[in-house]
């Protein structure tokens, strides 16, 4: 039987596009699979689009099908195997963006665009705090530590690495693109900014950060694409059948749009790259200090 899941991970959305790829490959419709293995159309469908896990007796009957050789048979139930592991968000499921997190925490590469607030992967525990007081003041507490729990884990799943971590060494490059006003629009006291500032400074003085930052002046000109579209994320992986993910993320959950549309990542990436182009270098110092905010 399919298991269900709470929400797919890379590894299984890897493992469905094999799967696809296969059945293409071996020249059958989802509907000669379906007729094969004696099910409906929309159950191979799910396998594919990471929908839901077939088991592995049903994974044999399709490598049969897809007359996969001998050799690589291993290879794809080994790869079932990681498809049906939750995800490491599972603990925080309940105020986890399943979707972005995943994403971001699989990917080698993202690149940001952030104009209102600094993006998640930057924020220190204070001043997502008060981020979450101003966006949620009556949320419950509860609620609030496991969303500060999960950051935490998310930055060290994805930027950090530390060492004898399962992903020590695998880091992703973040390289953000901030507007100086992102820096100087107040969150919290100003001691909440001050250290908020430093930690910023700690990346950008450290020449084996996986972060790479730099700070748009204030007038200059913008493509019009990055002007308008808020905070955005385009993310890149190593997988097979991964292609680059272009994220907008909204004021709530509900209104973050994930899409892997060729032409959407492509304008957008060109936009990031001429904008920052108009910004000072990696390793260029904050244009304020944590005394600009008494």
């Amino acid at each position: 039987m399919s298991q269900p899941r709470s929400g797919p991970t890379v590894a299984l959305r890897c493992f469905g596009a094999d799967l696809r790829r296969r059945r293409e490959a071996a020249g059958m419709t989802l509907q000669g699979v379906a007729d094969a293995i004696k099910k409906d159309r929309a159950t191979p469908a799910r396998w594919e689009n990471a929908e839901t896990v077939p088991n592995p007796r049903m994974v044999a009957v399709l490598l049969d099908l897809y007359r996969t050789p001998v050799a690589e048979r291993g290879d794809v139930l080994h790869a079932l195997e990681e498809a049906k592991k939750p995800g490491w968000w599972h603990p925080w499921r309940e105020v986890a963006e399943v979707g972005v997190i995943d994403l971001e925490s699989a990917a080698t590469g993202i690149r940001s665009y952030a104009p209102g607030v600094l993006p998640d992967l930057l924020q220190t525990t204070e001043y997502a705090e008060a981020l979450m007081s101003l966006r949620n003041p009556y949320e419950d507490p509860a609620v609030r530590r496991l969303r500060l729990e999960l950051l935490e884990a998310r930055k060290e799943h994805t930027i950090e690495g530390k060492p004898g971590t399962p992903n020590d060494g695998d880091r992703a490059g973040l390289w953000v693109l901030l507007e100086e006003a992102t820096l100087r629009r107040r969150v919290g006291g100003s001691g909440v900014m001050a250290r908020q500032l430093d930690y910023l400074e700690g990346h950008i003085a450290d020449v084996g950060s996986s972060v790479a930052i730099q700070v748009i002046p204030p007038g200059v000109p913008h493509p019009l694409a990055i002007s308008l579209c808020g905070h955005i994320e385009i993310l890149r992986f190593k997988e097979f059948g991964m292609g680059e993910r272009l994220i907008q993320i909204g004021l709530h959950p509900a209104m973050t749009l994930i899409t892997d549309d060729s032409d959407a990542v492509e304008n957008y990436r060109m936009a990031v790259d001429v904008t920052s182009g108009y910004a000072p270098p990696r390793f260029t110092p904050l244009p304020l200090t944590k005394k600009d905010f008494g």
